[in-house]
């Protein structure tokens, strides 16, 4: 978020504007990946002993709602901002 940030309030930080755009496709794609990377580490947590004796998250709960929040972001990716 940071990254973001300083892109848009003070580009010149990263020389120009022209290079603050630049990074805006490694900035957005390494959010890509960790919103995935933490559906994953959430749905193995549902694994622990802590959660099996007393908090009872379901693994299909963890994995329905993965799904429909990337129903939600996947159509919302502009492709060509990514360089796809």
């Amino acid at each position: 978020a940071i990254i973001g940030i300083a892109q848009y309030y003070t580009p010149g930080v990263f020389g120009s504007v022209a290079n603050a755009k630049k990074i805006y496709k490694y900035h957005r794609m390494s959010g890509y990946v960790i919103l995935l990377m933490s559906f994953i580490t959430i749905a193995a947590a549902t694994q622990t002993g802590f959660n099996v004796g007393v908090l009872h998250i379901q693994l299909w709960a963890v994995i329905v709602a993965s799904v429909i929040t990337l129903i939600g972001v996947l159509p919302r990716i502009k492709k060509q901002k990514l360089g796809l």
